[in-house]
C-alpha cells in the first residue's frame, strides 16, 4: 500500500527538480537547434525557389533567344533563297542571250556558207553543164 508521508514530498520535490534539470540540460538546446534547423532549412528553401525562379527566367529568355534566331536563320535562309533565285534567273537569262547570239552567227555563217556552196557550185554547175552538152552535141560550144 501507499503511505503519504515525508518521502512523498520529497520524491515530488526530487521530480520537479530533475524535470527543470532537464528541461534546462535537455529539452531547450534541443528546441534551440530545432527551431535553428527550421531556420536554416526555411533559408534554403528560399534559396532554392529563388534560383529556380532565376532558372525559369533564364530557360524563358534562352528559349525567346533561340526562338528569335531560328526566326532570324529562317528569314536569311528565304533571303538567301530569293537572291539564288533572282542570281538564277539573270545567269539563265544571259546564257539565253549568249545562246541566241551564238546562234544567230551560226546561222549567219551557214548562210553565208550556203551562198559561197551555191556560186562555187553555180560555177561548176555551168562547167559541168557545158561540157555534158559539148559530149551531147560532139563540138564546142
Amino acid at each position: 500500500m501507499i503511505n503519504i508521508d515525508v518521502t512523498l514530498f520529497i520524491q515530488m520535490i526530487n521530480f520537479f527538480v530533475f524535470l527543470t534539470l532537464m528541461n534546462i540540460v535537455l529539452y531547450r538546446p534541443i528546441r534551440r537547434i530545432l527551431i535553428q534547423r527550421k531556420a536554416l532549412i526555411d533559408e534554403q528553401q528560399g534559396a532554392i525557389d529563388k534560383a529556380e525562379g532565376d532558372v525559369s527566367a533564364a530557360l524563358q529568355e534562352l528559349d525567346a533567344k533561340v526562338a528569335e534566331a531560328r526566326q532570324v536563320g529562317r528569314q536569311k535562309i528565304q533571303d538567301m533563297k530569293t537572291v539564288g533565285y533572282e542570281e538564277e534567273k539573270n545567269l539563265l537569262q544571259k546564257a539565253s542571250e549568249e545562246s541566241a547570239k551564238q546562234l544567230q552567227s551560226m546561222r549567219t555563217k551557214i548562210q553565208s556558207d550556203i551562198k559561197a556552196a551555191r556560186k562555187q557550185l553555180k560555177a561548176q554547175v555551168q562547167a559541168f553543164s557545158q561540157g555534158l552538152a559539148e559530149k551531147i552535141l560532139g563540138r564546142s560550144l
